[in-house]
């Protein structure tokens, strides 16, 4: 390897150089297509994995209406960026100068998504501790609701994180903030499917979690659910520290509970947008304190990343069997227990299981176009959607 500067002697490690300077131009061209030479620019080649990254940016920066985006400082920042994790270290390529040990060359064409990833997360996780928190309370949105004293209504919410979060920001942006004297405490849920993957959604944009399969594995081996839509016992703890409680399982009654005439519909992320989420908390917690992770997760990444027509995760025919006998024995359970449930306490067993998602692969390809858009457009850091 030559040194900064100088010229380079090996024709392999020359072209390799000048294909750096190609895609740090904008270039697109794939490795083993090019033939240019160029000196050395440091003492050592970036990896395979930050180049094709870049040149898979640079394809997105063309194809994008506003190119002026596409600038040296995020080529900089993408070459010299790590690669977090247990995956490979970075790797040479392949026809540049064979190293003496360390990992085989490599054509950076032929890497797994799942390598890209790695290096994109490690460069939007330094834009998220950037952005920083800022105003976490959600933004009044339309005309605030002024009822009179005696038709205003306390509350408290809990069960579906994703549902619990959208009636708490859409009410609080209204100027009603859950509490209050005499609130009523409304645990919503829904099928113990869709209650699963919201709890691992939300998992994925506050403080980083397991794989959605290792997660699912995890407590059908334990023979428990998650606490959060563990829906007898929430309304059991409610009861006892506020008193006046319902089981919310029919969302067309809910809007009546809270004194208002509609709610929006709980916005979900696809598997795309979750497990990028993921992979940036992981990258987050290693750049700050624990309780900063959640803030910058949950008020400046969960509002600002795009939304894409990727469905949520779904429960795999393996788990099935486990997650139908607990639906019907939390079923049982809140029959039997006395609480005032809205619907039908069958409503948590699964009828109509969500839709099967994409392979292991196909999966990380959504996930790394996903990042590659977030990379290439600003925007997303200016304003939440």
């Amino acid at each position: 390897m030559s040194s900064s500067g100088g010229t380079t002697r090996n024709p392999g490690t020359a072209r390799a150089w000048g294909w750096v300077e190609h895609l740090r131009a904008g270039g697109s061209t794939p490795w083993l297509e090019w033939t240019g030479e160029a000196s050395a620019r440091g003492r050592v080649l970036p990896g395979a994995q930050q180049l094709e990254l870049l040149r898979r940016i640079n394809l997105a920066k063309a194809a994008s209406a506003d190119r002026t985006l596409a600038d040296r400082t995020l080529a900089d920042r993408v070459l010299a960026a790590a690669a977090p994790g247990r995956g490979k270290p970075d790797l040479p390529l392949l026809g540049a100068a064979e190293p003496a040990f360390g990992p085989r060359p490599v054509d950076p064409a032929d890497l797994p998504a799942d390598e890209l990833i790695r290096v994109a997360t490690s460069v939007l996780a330094e834009d998220v501790v950037a952005l920083g928190v800022g105003d976490s309370q959600p933004r009044s949105r339309g005309r605030l609701i002024r009822l009179p004293i005696s038709l205003r209504r306390g509350y408290r919410v809990a069960g579906d994180p994703l549902m619990a979060a959208s009636v708490r920001d859409h009410l609080t942006g209204r100027g009603r903030p859950p509490g209050g004297v005499g609130a009523s405490s409304l645990i919503l849920g829904g099928p113990l499917d869709q209650m699963l993957a919201d709890v691992w959604t939300s998992r994925c944009f506050e403080r980083g979690s397991s794989g959605w399969l290792e997660w699912l594995r995890f407590w059908r081996q334990r023979g428990e659910l998650p606490p959060r839509i563990d829906l007898p016992a929430l309304a059991a703890r409610h009861q006892s520290q506020h008193g006046h409680v319902h089981v919310v399982l029919d969302d067309a009654r809910l809007p009546a509970l809270l004194g208002v005439r509609r709610l929006p519909p709980p916005v979900r992320p696809g598997a795309d947008s979750a497990e990028l989420a993921r992979r940036i908390a992981t990258v987050v917690g290693l750049l700050v304190p624990p309780e900063e992770r959640a803030a910058l997760m949950s008020h400046t990444v969960r509002p600002r990343m795009p939304l894409t027509e990727v469905p949520a995760v779904s429960v795999p025919e393996v788990h099935r069997d486990w997650v139908s006998s607990a639906a019907e024995r939390m079923a049982r359970q809140l029959s039997r227990a006395g609480y005032p449930v809205v619907g039908d306490p069958d409503a948590v067993v699964p009828t109509q299981w969500l839709p099967a998602g994409a392979t292991r692969g196909q999966g990380d390809e959504s996930v790394l176009s996903l990042a590659v858009q977030m990379l290439v457009d600003h925007n997303w850091k200016k304003e939440p959607r």
